[in-house]
């Protein structure tokens, strides 16, 4: 008896310092794309959007997150047309596809992630130079991609529960920086089924605006 009392007297701490042992999932770590910076420039004739992305490779939103890298993302639309149209930002670029659906061109490469208050882009459009400087419309106080998806799991944890099981998760996340007069942030919550769960959050405050389910 004394045996037993001196085994459970020194089993007492260890169980008080590891309580319940149990681990919880680590939701960011599936999310399968982070669009974390956003660039931005407009004058009368063009505008220049420049994204940095963590994103998986190949992209597919099927509930399972892949292997991710970042990704340098760059949209430009020149409201008096052209033909041709190169970038070079950051000592990298090349010419510019031309997207029919979305009318804009656009061109994508492997990247650092993009910081700073601006980055200075130069421009050929149909023969013709033009540099302009992009800036980071990321405000003063914007929070970041982990804080808006704690945020939508405070707002909304059971659409989280019910794809959670210890510390796995059976879906990918996706969470996307906006910007429209202010920053946003789109995060999706896609399980197998590749049913997405979406929210808009207010990047100030983290405030939900909105959500909508959008089923295969």
């Amino acid at each position: 008896m004394k045996k037993f009392l001196l085994s459970l007297a020194l089993s007492i701490p260890a169980l008080m310092f590891f309580p319940g042992c149990k681990k919880s999932a680590d939701y960011f770590s599936f999310v399968s794309e982070y669009r974390k910076s956003v660039y931005f420039y407009e004058d009368d004739t063009l505008s220049v959007k420049i994204y940095s992305v963590d994103k998986e490779t190949p992209y597919s939103l099927d509930g399972f997150k892949g292997d991710v890298s970042n990704v340098t993302e760059i949209f430009f639309e020149y409201k008096s047309g052209a033909s041709e149209v190169e970038i070079e930002l950051l000592g990298q670029g090349g010419e510019m596809s031309w997207m029919a659906v979305t009318r804009n061109f656009y061109l994508s490469f492997a990247g650092e992630n993009l910081s700073g208050a601006s980055i200075p882009v130069t421009l050929n459009i149909d023969g013709k130079e033009k540099k302009v400087d992009v800036f980071n419309v990321a405000e003063e106080g914007t929070i970041d991609g982990k804080t808006a998806l704690k945020c939508v799991y405070e707002y909304d944890g059971d659409t989280f529960k019910d794809l959670t099981d210890g510390t796995d998760f059976a879906g990918e996340i996706i969470i996307r920086l906006l910007y429209d007069d202010g920053c946003y942030y789109y995060v999706g919550v896609c399980n197998r089924e590749t049913q997405v769960h979406a929210y808009l959050v207010n990047g100030a405050d983290g405030r939900i605006i909105a959500e909508h389910v959008n089923n295969p």
